[in-house]
């Protein structure tokens, strides 16, 4: 946030001064505080953009023991059949594919972001997909996006110009990938409420007319957290826009509305990824990585903090 100007009064000036500095001066002067401005602001965005690769979303320990959700082998400590029960209700978000066409226009462009396959999320009514709140952020992680004027579109504009694939994942037969069935973005409804990286987003139907939920079902809501540390969780996810992949580990801790878990695999793309515990409902959302190879946990928003901040949540 740029701060504003204090109220305060200025301090008298030496008139000979004063009348020494002309318009050019002034102006010349206001160029290079606003050139100076706009590469702080390009070296900032840089940074985050490090930040997010090096921290956000990130394999713990020396490999990835994420697998994909049809050829799950059951050890990772839920059974197949709680996965093939609530992996139908999570979906991925990807850009639409046709934004050059619609920022076509004078002043506008389209960024750098179309058809990418983006974030993760979950049905949790049958036309509402709760993710993590920096999926419809106006900046951050390198990318462009769409703008007018010069000027970043908002979060709910963002929101729009995506959809959710849903069943985008191996056919489970001869292990090629589906397609999937994507339902559209209409609506951001919620987003960041309270400084929650959490959002909520409404989507339309398919052209059959279905809502989402009608098709591949919603998950529960825990009506409390989970604060048991070594409680199995769940996280079906499309880790970096792949097909969907499950991974399962213990609860390390859920504090101050922040739940972590220290060996349950992500990468960029899981991002809004629902936290399930073993009873199949959400207990958070997926946010951060903060893993290394040697230490550390990956975390999110708990539910509980997100049922206090929202008005969409009971």
């Amino acid at each position: 946030m740029i701060p504003k100007p204090v109220a305060l009064p200025r301090p008298p000036r030496d008139e000979t001064v004063e009348m020494s500095e002309s318009l050019a001066d002034s102006t010349q002067l206001l160029k290079q505080a606003m050139e100076r401005r706009q590469r702080l602001a390009l070296e900032l965005e840089l940074a985050d953009a490090d930040v997010e690769r090096l921290a956000i979303e990130s394999i713990c320990g020396a490999t990835d023991d994420t697998q994909d959700v049809e050829l799950y082998d059951g050890t990772r400590g839920v059974t197949r059949a709680f996965v093939d029960t609530h992996e139908r209700a999570i979906g991925q978000l990807q850009w639409l594919d046709d934004l050059a066409a619609r920022f076509s226009g004078p002043g506008e462009s389209p960024g750098d972001v179309a058809g990418v396959r983006w974030g993760s999320g979950g049905l949790i009514a049958n036309d509402l997909f709760l993710t993590a709140g920096h999926c419809f952020d106006t900046f951050g992680g390198g990318w462009v996006r769409p703008s007018r004027n010069g000027q970043t579109i908002t979060s709910s504009e963002v929101a729009t110009l995506m959809r959710v694939n849903f069943l985008y994942q191996l056919d489970g037969v001869s292990s090629t990938v589906r397609a999937g069935e994507a339902f559209p973005v209409t609506a951001l409804l919620e987003h960041r409420v309270g400084g929650l990286d959490f959002a909520i987003a409404r989507l339309g139907a398919n052209t059959a007319g279905q809502l989402p939920g009608d098709v591949y079902g919603v998950l529960g809501l825990a009506e409390d957290d989970l604060t048991t540390a070594g409680a199995i969780l769940c996280m079906i996810q499309h880790p970096s826009g792949r097909p969907k992949r499950i991974d399962a580990g213990p609860l390390h801790q859920n504090v101050g509305g922040k739940i972590e878990y220290g060996t349950l695999d992500t990468e960029g793309g899981s991002s809004g990824s629902p936290i399930l515990s073993t009873a199949g409902e959400v207990v958070g959302v997926h946010t951060n990585g903060g893993c290394t190879r040697f230490s550390g946990a990956n975390y999110g928003v708990a539910l509980g903090a997100i049922r206090l901040a929202s008005v969409v949540i009971d």
